[in-house]
């Protein structure tokens, strides 16, 4: 194996944290700007909507360009300048429907950063034998840190400053992806040779594996569940008198929690597949249930803690049934389809976060319960009323 050009997995690494500077500023905040730029309710959960149906069409027009990109680096600067392209202007408009439009396709764009960027550091684990999880995980590490740092500054100068720092959160990507390597031809070329050439597969051959399916829609429904808390949270945690410094670092040990779960969770391997999805969905009912009734900020803090249950064993179940039921050559398909599913029940649990929030601030939350309720029935009725064949999974 070819020794790794020099600073390759440094710039990869560099590029991680700076790309992950949109989504520690985006994510709790984005809402809070929003209603700062005199958004609804519902036109927020609309803004937040869009982009998760816009990545039905954007993301394999993005797969596309980067496959066919002189090199990763050209597309993943094309995409983060395009992404700061259409934020820019949302700044400087004042209609709600072109500051929608702007800003839902910006965040769309944004979305096609990562594939490309974990193609480009699959590419020196491949071929150079580089740790991927070294160099991903200091994304992870940007995302609490500027979450704290953003809260902290809003906190001190107030909602106006969310503008520089959104717009400032973009710059740095597009500017920093400049710097990412560049795989040598020879190498690129290798890599290429080495991909097996496997026919197309249906996803629905994928889908008519009963097992799958039944992790598939109960893995789908839990991360669904999440939809009214990702758009309103911020929002309800500064009405309840929470500081920014509070609602950064109350998003930042979510994240905490999740990583220590993904870091961890092979010693949680025994329960299977699912076993860690009840985990979640019981963890999903515990959390919001809990939530509306929770107005301060140590106990808000405690139950923050259980993301690492309700997103990241869920996760980890739904990865531990794809490699359990699902041949190698179909599990891309599956990884799609996975995605698809909870995209799109998340796009509708966005949406109708809106008038939810309207009616009932912080109890719009607790309706979520529903959903990972929901999951644990999908896998009571699998696991008691689909029969089995015998030597078979599904």
């Amino acid at each position: 194996m070819p020794a790794a050009p020099p600073t390759f997995a440094l710039r990869i690494s560099i590029f991680y944290a700076a790309s992950f500077v949109i989504g520690g500023i985006v994510v709790p905040f984005l809402p809070v700007w929003l209603k700062y730029r005199g958004f609804t309710p519902e036109l927020i959960s609309a803004c937040l909507a869009l982009p998760l149906f816009a990545r039905l069409i954007f993301t394999p027009i993005g797969s596309w360009v980067a496959d066919r990109a002189p090199n990763r680096r050209f597309a993943i600067v094309l995409f983060a300048i395009l992404a700061l392209a259409c934020f820019v202007p949302a700044v400087f408009v004042s209609g709600p429907v072109a500051i929608l439009i702007l800003t839902g396709l910006a965040i769309s764009v944004t979305s096609l950063i990562q594939p490309a960027t974990d193609a480009l550091a699959l590419t020196g684990y491949r071929r150079f034998g580089l740790d991927y999880g070294t160099m991903r995980v200091w994304g992870s590490i940007s995302f609490v840190a500027v979450s704290l740092v953003a809260g902290a500054i809003v906190g001190w100068f107030g909602e106006p400053v969310l503008t520089l720092l959104l717009v400032g959160g973009y710059a740095i990507a597009a500017i920093a992806a400049f710097f990412l390597p560049v795989t040598p031809p020879i190498e690129r070329a290798m890599d290429d040779a080495a991909k097996p050439a496997t026919a197309p597969v249906s996803v629905w051959s994928v889908l008519a594996k009963r097992s799958f399916l039944a992790i598939l829609i109960s893995t789908s429904l839990i991360q669904a569940s999440h939809g009214v808390f990702y758009g309103f949270s911020s929002i309800h945690w500064a009405s309840l008198g929470f500081s920014g410094s509070e609602i950064g670092a109350l998003w930042a040990i979510g994240v905490i929690a999740e990583v220590l779960m993904l870091r961890f969770s092979g010693r949680f391997r025994w329960l299977g597949a699912e076993g860690l999805i009840i985990v979640g969905a019981i963890g999903a009912i515990v959390r919001w249930t809990l939530y509306p009734f929770i107005t301060h900020f140590a106990p808000s803090l405690l139950l923050q803690t259980l993301h690492g249950l309700t997103f990241a064993a869920a996760f980890v179940g739904m990865q531990m049934g794809i490699a359990r039921d699902v041949d190698e050559e179909r599990t891309a398909s599956a990884q799609g389809a996975c995605q698809v599913a909870a995209g799109l029940l998340m796009a509708l649990t966005t949406l109708a976060g809106g008038p939810l929030y309207v009616h009932f601030q912080g109890g719009a939350v607790g309706f979520m319960t529903i959903f990972p309720v929901m999951a644990l029935g999908v896998l009571f009725y699998y696991r008691r009323f689909i029969p089995k064949v015998p030597g078979r999974a599904g």
